[in-house]
């Protein structure tokens, strides 16, 4: 009886185990650390040859270098933390996507990592441990680390971005929201944040703009509501608001959910709008343009909003820089005309 040829392949030979360092050191006909050093871009001391030959028997093993190894050799892995915290951000899908383009062009990966009120601590604590273990080439901050996170990443030395110089967006969102109701001619004005289970980190920035607003135009310090997304909550609110500033009244809204909420408290109440009661929303939510009326909202362009971080990252890194100057408040946000205002 003959007998069948036994191949001898590497990809035999180890079974169906993922290939190692070991496996293509073999492959290659060099050391462990030679293909460590190689498939790191280490490769100055190597040549050209040795560098194409480990290059080759990467690939045709297939091999997928380690995260943790890299980080051990490199100091740093190639990830990137981006730190959210768990608000009520609609847009979050863009932001992401914008954020890991930016990053990506760069050579790294992004990971997300919710930060949030609930079990803070053991966020923290995860947090923490990620970047202990992953070693990050950095991380970027949109309002969910703690005072004590960020200590800790300046103690163990994690670059943080976007760093120095960052724009006051939330100031810019409640300045333009104020800007555009007294020039609709409201001079009664208030600020809505929204009741939600999920962390509010940027209410009351904005809160605080409009007030600065409304100091520096003589008007009266805004009124402040707490405004739940449900029918009950949202008109009780609303009613609140009417007996301390009577109407007509524009609301400056912590997005467009709340100013959705008010829009129908005030349509219960017998209310016109934006007669009786105005609303400015933000984030364009796709909801807010079906309604009657339709939202008027502050509409961000979430490239520019966000090209600091990218300017931060490409002097950190080496990539390009946005061209020109970073966008003016206008040019990142503008106001979308509905029929609340």
């Amino acid at each position: 009886m003959s007998r069948q040829p036994v191949d001898k392949s590497p990809a035999t030979s180890r079974g169906s185990r993922p290939a190692t360092s070991g496996d293509v050191a073999r492959l290659a006909g060099v050391s462990r650390a030679t293909v460590s050093h190689v498939l790191n871009d280490q490769v100055e001391r190597f040549s050209a040859e040795t560098v194409e030959r480990v290059r080759r028997a990467a690939a045709e093993l297939g091999y997928v270098r380690s995260a943790a190894g890299r980080a051990l050799v490199m100091g740093r892995s190639d990830f990137i933390v981006l730190v959210m915290p768990y608000a009520t951000v609609t847009r979050l899908q863009d932001v992401v996507e914008v954020i890991s383009a930016d990053v990506e062009e760069l050579g790294f990966t992004v990971v997300v990592h919710f930060s949030g009120a609930q079990g803070k601590n053991e966020k923290s604590k995860r947090l923490r441990h990620m970047i202990e273990t992953l070693r990050p080439a950095g991380l970027i901050d949109l309002g969910g680390l703690t005072a004590q996170d960020l200590t800790f990443v300046e103690r163990v030395g994690c670059p943080l971005f976007p760093g120095e110089g960052t724009p006051q967006v939330n100031d810019w969102i409640g300045a333009l929201q104020a800007r555009h109701l007294h020039d609709r001619g409201y001079r009664e004005l208030a600020y809505a944040f929204l009741i939600d289970m999920r962390e509010d980190p940027y209410g009351q920035e904005r809160a605080d703009a409009v007030a600065e607003f409304c100091a520096a135009e003589g008007l009266a310090p805004p009124s402040y509501i707490h405004v739940p997304v449900d029918r009950e909550g949202a008109q009780l609110a609303l009613e609140q608001l009417l007996a301390l500033r009577g109407r007509p009244v524009g609301v400056a809204c912590y997005n467009d959910e709340v100013a959705l909420a008010l829009v129908f408290a005030a349509k219960r109440l017998g209310l016109r709008v934006p007669d009786d009661v105005a609303v400015v929303g933000v984030e364009r939510m796709a909801v807010g343009q079906l309604v009657s009326p339709r939202v008027t909202t502050v509409s961000p362009d979430v490239s520019a909003v966000l090209g600091h971080i990218r300017e931060s990252l490409a002097h950190a890194y080496g990539g390009s820089a946005p061209a020109g100057r970073r966008p003016t408040t206008h040019e990142a946000f503008t106001i979308l005309l509905g029929e609340t205002t």
